[in-house]
């Protein structure tokens, strides 16, 4: 019997080439669940990932079964072998930064905790993004036995008008400051720019409003911050098999007890209802075809009930199914082989975490 293993669906294994994948959205479509589900996909695909989230949330962690902690991780949390999680933000970053040019934690914690520095944190325009940014560049930068120490890098960005300031800062800052904060930060936007480590990932919903964002956020990102750019992921598509118009002219024939006639014509409803909405939907993200990169869409379904979490059921859906060949008979002597490769789209789903 042919045995069947998954392979990356091709927009995804373009992306696992690249060294930073960043995830942009508006808030509420399900950007952290979609970044989440890229880095356990590429991590069971023998990338070593780090997900790294830009606040202190903690939802991509929860989603990936990381137990919470009442301290906050300065360094990597292991999922797997493979799989790495780290929440940071501009505040930890340079209290981590502190931390290495101030050993002694009584004195930090006294320094970090003062008025004055609270003040300073909050009031620098800038400083937490940039900051930031440097934390992933610094995860980048990692190396193992003269490696990289980490194959693939995602990133949870906040909701896209913020994210778009983490992304804009190391140029803004490069041309602003002078010496070794404009040093620093033209070696990290030199990486943000180069299309061979670098992708920006938008996610949406086919609503009128995360639309509309995505095609403002495209422009900026292209335009005027000039970042390569990664896929489309599309959440919480409607599907359906008929049409809305077949699914209204259908009547039922034949002699049925008042209670089934009833329940048929319920799912009659119900389908014509999804039917009508897929149209929408559709007619909604004309605009988005428009856009240049990959589309990869993501059709709202019910999570499965089971003990896989959430993330690892998604990650089944994007990959495609492969059949390898029976082996043929150990009779023939002849070495086994392998059929031509077909594959067939894969849909998932993505609940939003935001």
């Amino acid at each position: 019997m042919p045995s069947e293993h998954r392979t990356l669906i091709p927009a995804l294994a373009a992306l696992a080439h690249k060294r930073l994948l960043f995830f942009a959205g508006k808030g509420g479509v399900g950007k952290t669940t979609v970044a989440a589900t890229v880095a356990f996909t590429l991590a069971r695909h023998g990338k070593k990932t780090l997900l790294i989230e830009l606040d202190d949330s903690a939802r991509a962690s929860r989603l990936l079964g990381v137990p919470a902690t009442d301290e906050p991780a300065t360094g990597p949390r292991p999922v797997s072998p493979s799989l790495f999680v780290l929440s940071t933000s501009g505040q930890l970053a340079l209290e981590e930064y502190l931390g290495l040019i101030i050993p002694f934690k009584p004195l930090l914690r006294t320094i970090v905790e003062s008025r004055a520095y609270q003040y300073f944190v909050a009031a620098a325009p800038g400083l937490k993004e940039l900051l930031t940014i440097g934390k992933v560049w610094y995860e980048e930068r990692k190396r193992e036995a003269e490696q990289p120490l980490w194959d693939v890098i995602v990133i949870d960005l906040p909701a896209t008008g913020h994210s778009l300031q983490y992304l804009r800062m190391p140029r803004a800052a490069h041309e602003t400051f002078g010496g070794i904060i404009s040093r620093e930060a033209e070696r990290i936007a030199s990486v943000l720019h180069d299309p061979e480590k670098t992708a920006v990932n938008l996610v949406t919903t086919p609503d009128e409003l995360p639309v509309s964002e995505t095609h403002d956020a495209y422009r900026q990102l292209t335009e005027e911050l000039r970042l390569p750019m990664g896929a489309l992921f599309i959440n919480r598509m409607r599907t359906s098999p008929l049409s809305a118009a077949a699914l209204h002219s259908t009547t039922l024939h034949g002699t049925l007890s008042t209670k089934d006639r009833q329940f048929l014509e319920l799912l009659l409803r119900c389908g014509h209802t999804e039917a009508v909405e897929t149209d929408i939907q559709t007619a909604r993200l004309q605009s988005l075809q428009s856009l240049p990169i990959p589309r990869i869409p993501i059709p709202f379904v019910v999570a499965e009930a089971g003990d896989e979490t959430l993330v690892a059921q998604l990650s089944r859906e994007l990959t495609t199914s492969v059949l390898d060949p029976a082996p043929r008979s150990r009779r023939s002597g002849s070495p086994r082989s392998r059929a031509p490769r077909t594959s067939r789209v894969e849909t998932s789903h993505v609940k939003s975490e935001e």
